[in-house]
């Protein structure tokens, strides 16, 4: 097995890990810390809502190990989209971390509702919020960071042709959609859609469509033909640049 097929096969695993342990995850702790009446139930719930958030940390190994296993393939077709990517994947899994941090502290805030026997609710409310607010804005750039990566992995996969372009199109258009539902959330204009309905609409194309090129990675690899040396590779390896011409 050459080292392209193996760099197909870890990246492809790693978009696995990345995309489903972000869901299972999500499954845990969401029903607990973001209901309505977390101040009551996260607490005594803790132990759920923690194992769901460390479930979600395996996503940080994962997400910037993507475009450093990818980076010697695409740098060959274009090498600042191949560092931009691997930058904004960084930043993204940077802000993932502080996001989930944050989320944690929900479970204190919980805490001392009940500690304190509601005495104080609109204090504890107040102060959940805040941390609710503050996660809105940082998930918006945790997402702007996601969908300009993705934007820049999959221009150079359509450009390269290294897999198929319905898969590369398609990866363009999710993540450009992903962008435009977050961006009218924000706004507050899908306040009228359920919750369910506005991801499957904006969320799951892009989910979905990691998934395929996962498994097409996995299964199928690299298109050989889009691994040829370019015209610089090939001066690297005792070609004279001149006889190129």
């Amino acid at each position: 097995m050459d080292s392209s097929r193996k760099t197909a096969i870890i990246v492809g695993v790693l978009f696995i890990i990345a995309t489903l342990f972000l869901f299972v995850g999500k499954a845990f702790y969401e029903p607990i810390l973001l209901s309505p009446d977390y101040l009551e139930t996260a607490y005594p719930n803790r132990m759920t809502a923690v194992f769901g958030i460390l479930l979600e940390f395996a996503c940080v190994l994962a997400i910037p190990l993507i475009p450093v296993f990818l980076f010697s393939i695409l740098r060959k077709h274009n090498e600042p989209l191949a560092l931009g990517y691997f930058g904004f994947r960084f930043l993204e899994a940077v802000l993932f971390v502080l996001v989930q941090i944050n989320t944690l502290s929900l479970i204190s805030i919980s805490q001392g509702y009940l500690n304190d026997g509601g005495a104080n609710a609109a204090y504890f409310q107040n102060a959940g919020r805040a941390v609710l607010s503050w996660n809105d804005w940082n998930f918006f750039f945790y997402v702007l960071f996601f969908t300009v990566g993705a934007l820049m992995l999959y221009w150079v996969l359509y450009q390269s042709m290294l897999v198929p372009r319905w898969i590369s199109a398609w990866g363009l258009i999710a993540a450009i959609m992903l962008m435009a539902g977050t961006v009218a959330e924000i706004l507050e204009l899908l306040s009228g859609f359920p919750a369910g309905i506005k991801e499957l609409v904006y969320a799951l194309p892009i989910a979905v469509n990691e998934m395929v090129l996962a498994l097409w990675l996995i299964v199928k690899g690299f298109n050989p033909a889009a691994l040829e040396p370019t015209h610089e590779d090939r001066s690297d390896v005792g070609v004279p640049v001149a006889d190129l011409s």
